[in-house]
């Protein structure tokens, strides 16, 4: 189960931020029951571990992570994507994570930056709470506000903000 400051950051994008992640992808790792890739569609907004996570210490499995699903690769995805991690480190104060990664890039709860090299999070912001700081979500309304003033239709400003 997913702790309030996940829940709450998972619905403000969910509802304020870009249509794009509403809907689902397509992954042909996805794995049938004997453990053959057959490929599947996944949501973009993904708070619950996976069957590939077993361990008690990662993120996810203890409700402390977000992965939101935008692709480097894709201009118009890596522009969201960008929008989203800027959002955060405005918020970062009152959202209370300990880091975000995304595409060879990582930041602390100070906003400090620093090159983090893997292939996984080129496909996927990822967002993680302490075990503190995921039992609150006072910071939603904020987080609901700033997303709907970036991606109020009208609003199409790109750029590659997250390297700025």
């Amino acid at each position: 189960m997913a702790g309030p400051a996940v829940d709450a950051t998972q619905k403000a994008l969910y509802y304020f931020g870009p249509g794009l992640l509403t809907q689902q992808y397509w992954d042909a790792s996805v794995k049938d029951k004997k453990g053959k890739a057959v490929g599947g569609l996944l949501g973009r907004l993904q708070s619950a571990p996976g069957a590939w996570r077993t361990s008690e210490s990662d993120p996810h499995v203890a409700g402390r992570a977000l992965d939101i699903i935008l692709f480097a690769k894709e201009p118009t995805e890596k522009g969201y994507a960008d929008r989203i991690v800027q959002i955060f480190l405005a918020q970062r104060a009152k959202m209370n994570f300990i880091s975000v990664i995304y595409n060879g890039w990582e930041w602390n709860g100070a906003g400090a930056r620093f090159p983090h090299v893997d292939e996984a999070h080129k496909t996927h912001i990822h967002i993680e709470w302490g075990k503190g700081g995921v039992t609150t979500a006072t910071f939603a309304s904020d987080l609901e506000d700033a997303l709907a003033q970036e991606f109020t239709s009208g609003n199409i400003a790109t750029g590659d903000y997250a390297t700025a």
